[in-house]
């Protein structure tokens, strides 16, 4: 927590623009208690124990929760807009 000076690091992929608070989340370890986890949240756990230290991020459990489902439902979208392989038969 002290690498993020114990905020959060949103700059908006919750889908807030945190405009009020310069871009950034203002919510801090005196509001809530932070999680860490990097930045792409579609990892599984194996992959994101995996992540170096340094790459993690602090989330607040708002824009945790919020920006897991924003990259959940975009990974979704990616997934349908492939097209099927051709087979072999």
């Amino acid at each position: 927590m002290a690498a993020a000076e114990h905020r959060c690091h949103c700059t908006g992929a919750c889908g807030n623009r945190h405009s009020k608070s310069g871009l950034h989340c203002d919510r801090s370890t005196r509001d809530a208690q932070m999680l860490v986890a990097p930045a792409d949240l579609t990892l599984s756990p194996v992959a994101a124990a995996a992540v170096p230290v340094a790459e993690l991020l602090a989330w607040c459990p708002g824009c945790h929760r919020k920006a897991t489902a924003r990259q959940r439902a975009a990974d979704a979208e990616r997934q349908r807009e492939q097209p099927e392989p051709d087979s072999l038969f």
